[in-house]
C-alpha cells in the first residue's frame, strides 16, 4: 500500500536567521546586563537579544579575549534576526536591519544575510575610534568563509556560544584583512 504525500503534510525547512553579535556601548560606556537589544526590518521587530533561552538582553564579558578584540567588562549581545520564511516581513538577503538599544536607535545598521554577522553597536556619543555605519558604507557582515554554524545550532547545541565564536572569529579575520 502506498501512501501519497500531500503538500499539506510536507513541510518546508525555513531559511536560517541572520545572527548579529558584538559589543554594545551607550554614550561611550558599557551597559548593564540584561539591557534590551531589538532588531527591526522596516519597523517590524524581527529579533531580540538573548544570550541563552530565557536570558534576554546583554551580558558582561568576564574575561579578556584580545585575539577577538574583547576586553573584560565589555557588554556583549547576540540577536537572531528571523528570515522571511520564519516570520513574514522579516529578513531577506540585503534587507536593512536597524537596532534599538534600551529603546534608542544605534548608529550602526546591518544588512540581512543568513549566518554570522559581527557588528558592534553604539548609541549616543561613540567612543574614540568607533564610527557609525550605514548600508551605503557596507557594514561588516559575514563572508563566505565556509563556516556553516546553522546545522550545529539547529541541533540545539549552544546557539549563543556557536554564534558568538563565529562572529568573533570573523571580526578578527576582517581586521587582519584590513591591516594587510
Amino acid at each position: 500500500m502506498t501512501i501519497p504525500l500531500s503538500s499539506a503534510t510536507a513541510q518546508e525547512i525555513p531559511n536560517p536567521p541572520a545572527t548579529f553579535a558584538g559589543t554594545v556601548t551607550v554614550d561611550g560606556h558599557n551597559v548593564s546586563d540584561g539591557t534590551e537589544v531589538v532588531a527591526l526590518i522596516e519597523g517590524k521587530v524581527c529579533g531580540e537579544g538573548e544570550r541563552v533561552p530565557g536570558q534576554k538582553g546583554t551580558w558582561t564579558a568576564t574575561e579578556a579575549r584580545p585575539e577577538y578584540g574583547i576586553e573584560s567588562g565589555d557588554s556583549m549581545y547576540v540577536v537572531d534576526v528571523l528570515s522571511d520564511s520564519q516570520e513574514p516581513g522579516c529578513g531577506t538577503d540585503g534587507a536593512t536591519v536597524t537596532f534599538l538599544i534600551a529603546g534608542r536607535p544605534s548608529h550602526q545598521v546591518g544588512l540581512w544575510k543568513a549566518g554570522s554577522n559581527p557588528l558592534n553597536l553604539t548609541v549616543g556619543t561613540p567612543s574614540a575610534g568607533e564610527e557609525p555605519t550605514s548600508p551605503a558604507s557596507e557594514p561588516e557582515t559575514s563572508d563566505d568563509s565556509g563556516f556553516n554554524w546553522w546545522p550545529v545550532a539547529a541541533g540545539g547545541a549552544g546557539l549563543a556560544a556557536v554564534a558568538i565564536a563565529a562572529a568573533l572569529w570573523q571580526v578578527v579575520r576582517t581586521a587582519r584583512r584590513k591591516q594587510a
